[in-house]
């Protein structure tokens, strides 16, 4: 029974990401699959702070190749940058500048604004409904190690 249960939630998340890719990061956008990268490695280090380069490709699931070419982008735009660990020289560690806060910060209110234009034909119940089964879905994941 538990095993129907997690394949229809597998099932379910699987069909939401073709759905989720076609709303938000659309042509219109300009958002490629470099693009949502780089907002995922901005992300982890605004959440967790300065990370190694192996730590945040195993956090985000990159390559080790694929990280050193998308870090390098970031630096470019000077949106990150290395930083020796004090511990231990050898490690680099990433850090976000300001600048790169700034962008992540704009960049997610272009797309919050994009969501609720795409809400906008929503009734006033369907949008209390998807909030409720949004924050209760956050409080879940939230639970998964």
């Amino acid at each position: 029974m538990a095993d129907d249960i997690s394949d229809r939630v597998a099932g379910n998340f699987i069909a939401l990401i073709p759905i989720f890719h076609k709303q938000v990061f659309r042509v219109s956008h300009g958002i490629s699959g470099i693009k949502a990268a780089q907002y995922r490695v901005l992300g982890a280090l605004m959440k967790a702070g300065p990370l190694s380069m192996s730590e945040m490709g195993r956090r985000l699931y990159i390559s080790k190749p694929y990280m050193t070419a998308l870090v390098d982008t970031l630096i470019e735009n000077n949106w990150v940058e290395r930083q020796q660990d004090p511990s231990d020289r050898r490690v680099i560690r990433i850090t976000i500048t300001p600048s790169g806060k700034k962008h992540l910060k704009e960049s997610l209110e272009v797309y919050k604004n994009d969501f609720k234009l795409l809400l906008g034909d929503l009734k006033k119940e369907e949008l209390e409904q998807l909030a409720l089964s949004l924050e209760h879905l956050q409080a879940i994941l939230a639970k998964i190690p």
